[in-house]
Order: structure tokens, then C-alpha cells, then sequence
């Protein structure tokens, strides 16, 4: 018997997503301090940053003051999912950048992954995250949650039958992948399965 598995597709779609910042290759990588230059989100050597639902993850390049640490042990930038961060990140030259500063912070806009905002270093001052001639763009997308515009994702896969299999097992097949991704919750699966 062989599988067709579209959750394979949602799997592939999440990972493909861990390298995320300047998906389209187009520079789309650098915010602006005034008083440090251009910080480079996407180096060439480091890794880079990651943006999750979660978090942001990896090391920021500025020419003028080294490594930024968005991970910290004692903080972290944080993503609440719908693109608004907050959280301290920490550069050893530098100390910590504030994310969520009062009267300002950085956000992610959940449908277009554009960044927007400042972020406040007691020591640098103001990180502008679209300043004009940079900005900073991911590949990452808002999963649903308040005031995204619902749903827990957009992933659509089409399913195939399983070979040979029986209509049952083919109607299993289908809805495990579909409760997995997050297309249907477990009461649509409980009522989907009695069916």
C-alpha cells in the first residue's frame, strides 16, 4: 500500500520557513540605527534570524557594534503570534535593545511579513525597522489568532486516496491530515469521524 501524505507538504511548508528573513533575495534585511549603522539581519556567516510564532532566534551583524543576540539567556525576543514583539535582545557592546519600548515598538505585519517600528537601546537609542533605503522582511506568516484574520493557518493540501484502500481508510487518512495541520479542530474531527 502506498501513502500520498499532504501533511508531508504541511511539514515541508514549516520548514521551509526556518531561514526566513529576505525570502524575495531583493536587500530586505537591514534596519537603521542613527547613532550605529546599518544592522544586518541576514549575514553572511552566523545563521542569521529566524522568525517563529513564537519568537525571533540568532544573531543580528552591525559593522559599528558586533553581534546581537535575539535569544538571550535572561531575555528574548518575543512574537505573540500576530507579529508584535516584544523582549529585550543583548549585544555585548551594547547591552540591551528593547523591543517593546513605551510610546514605540516593532512589529511584523502578519499577511505581508514587513517590518515596522523601533526598537530602543539604553546605549544606541532608536532602531528604525523600515527606515528609507533598508527595511527588514520575512517569509514568516501570522497562523491566525486575535486580529489576524482568522483561522489557524492558510496551508491547503489536496489529498489523494490511499492505494487500494477502502473508502473508511481513505476518510481516516483524510481527516488525520487535516486535525494535524490544523484545518479542523478536534470537535469538526470527533463529528467528521461519526459521519
Amino acid at each position: 500500500m502506498s501513502f500520498v501524505l499532504c501533511g508531508l507538504i504541511f511539514l515541508i511548508h514549516s520548514v521551509a520557513s526556518a531561514a526566513n528573513i529576505d525570502p524575495d533575495d531583493d536587500g530586505s534585511q537591514y534596519p537603521y540605527g542613527e547613532n550605529v549603522g546599518w544592522l544586518n539581519f541576514e549575514p553572511q556567516q552566523g545563521g542569521g534570524v529566524t522568525v517563529s510564532d513564537t519568537e525571533l532566534t540568532g544573531y543580528v551583524w552591525a559593522e559599528n557594534i558586533g553581534w546581537i543576540n535575539l535569544n538571550p539567556a535572561n531575555g528574548g525576543v518575543v512574537n505573540d503570534g500576530n507579529g508584535n514583539l516584544s523582549g529585550y535582545a543583548w549585544g555585548e557592546n551594547v547591552g540591551w535593545i528593547n523591543f517593546a519600548p513605551t510610546g514605540s515598538g516593532v512589529m511584523i505585519d502578519p499577511a505581508t511579513g514587513s517590518f515596522s517600528g523601533y526598537a530602543w537601546g539604553e546605549n544606541i537609542g532608536w532602531i528604525n525597522f523600515a527606515p528609507t533605503g533598508g527595511g527588514v522582511n520575512t517569509a514568516w506568516r501570522s497562523r491566525g489568532g486575535a486580529g489576524s484574520g482568522g483561522g489557524r493557518g492558510r496551508d491547503v493540501c489536496l489529498i489523494a486516496t490511499v492505494a487500494n484502500g477502502s473508502p473508511m481508510t481513505n476518510k481516516i487518512m483524510a481527516l488525520i491530515l487535516l486535525f494535524g495541520s490544523g484545518l479542523i479542530g478536534l470537535a469538526g474531527f470527533r463529528r467528521k469521524f461519526r459521519k
